[in-house]
């Protein structure tokens, strides 16, 4: 028998023999470091949410970071490649 998992939204049992529920795993390179489970309602719900009042910030100075970018002369922008972890 399996053991009980819970959906991490709405954190009811879900039913796994009924109910349709997404698995994420998280691996940093081949190491798993999380995984959660969630109800395929919950999970929806979640990716489609509207952005909040600060995201909506971040992408509106993102986008204008991007045209001062690509106006500066090539001499100026880096070849380099940052990986955030």
């Amino acid at each position: 028998m399996m053991e009980k998992i819970f959906c991490k939204a709405c954190t009811k049992e879900i039913k796994t023999k009924k109910e349709r529920y997404v698995h994420i795993e998280d691996f940093n390179c081949e190491q798993l470091t999380n995984q959660s489970w969630w109800h395929l309602k919950c999970f929806t719900k979640a990716m489609n949410r509207d952005l909040t009042i600060l995201e909506k910030q971040a992408a509106a100075m993102l986008n204008k970071a991007s045209v001062i970018f690509n106006k500066l002369p090539d001499e100026l922008k880096a070849d380099e490649e940052y990986i955030i972890t």
